[in-house]
């Protein structure tokens, strides 16, 4: 499995080294804050090793790395545009490393960074209907956590929660339930053949069980 730093590496080939070494450094750092329970080093190192399985399936892989760098590169629970201001980090980094803003991996990027704050597609809403666009698997690799075996879950559970700690318990669970259900409600947890083949049945089993314990 490629580290952060291959990974990075291979996102930004070619790039301007001053900003690359800064940048990383950057998200690094940021990444690894102590209020990040879950979407920290951890989760974007899980996404990085699924992200290799289903490479060969993306038309702009290096795209598809970028915008998993800078997703979640700031994240807080209580903001209500950090996925603008992520947008916003990429087009300061591109603009720092010599990417110019009108290249196809500019673009392409910043399309999928578009595509990651709606969350859903038409191949989430439609039953039997599959997506095979970078799209689909960038948004895939950000569900992952919602199919792990039992032990797992319950850890994802538990990093979910530390994340919302601003949150009184009976506050936290109406919110969690809301977003639960709202889970099982639409035809399609994950988008893409391969993901779906592999994880929505688990899924699907994870979130009933969380359902029931917060109820």
């Amino acid at each position: 499995m490629a580290s952060i730093e291959e990974s990075w590496n291979e996102a930004t080939d070619g790039l301007d080294a001053g900003a690359r070494e800064s940048w990383l450094s950057r998200l690094q750092e940021t990444y690894s804050e102590e209020r990040r329970t879950y979407h920290n080093l951890a989760t974007l190192r899980e996404k990085l090793r699924h992200y290799a399985d289903i490479k060969d399936c993306l038309k702009s892989p290096k795209a598809v790395l970028l915008a998993l760098f800078f997703q979640n590169f700031e994240y807080d629970p209580k903001a209500m545009n950090e996925e603008n201001r992520n947008l916003e980090h990429f087009n300061a980094f591109a603009e720092e490393a010599g990417l110019p803003a009108d290249s196809q991996l500019a673009t392409q990027t910043r399309e999928l960074l578009v595509a990651a704050s709606t969350h859903s597609t038409e191949a989430h809403k439609v039953g039997g209907a599959f997506g095979g666009e970078d799209a689909h698997y960038l948004l895939d690799l950000d569900m992952l956590g919602l199919a792990g075996e039992a032990h797992e879950y319950a850890d994802y559970r538990c990093k979910i929660r530390g994340e919302y700690s601003f949150l009184s318990e009976p506050m936290y669970t109406a919110l969690r339930l809301k977003v639960l259900q709202n889970f099982l409600q639409i035809p399609n947890i994950f988008a893409t053949k391969e993901f779906r083949d592999k994880y929505e049945e688990q899924a699907r089993e994870n979130i009933e069980s969380e359902i029931e314990l917060l109820s």
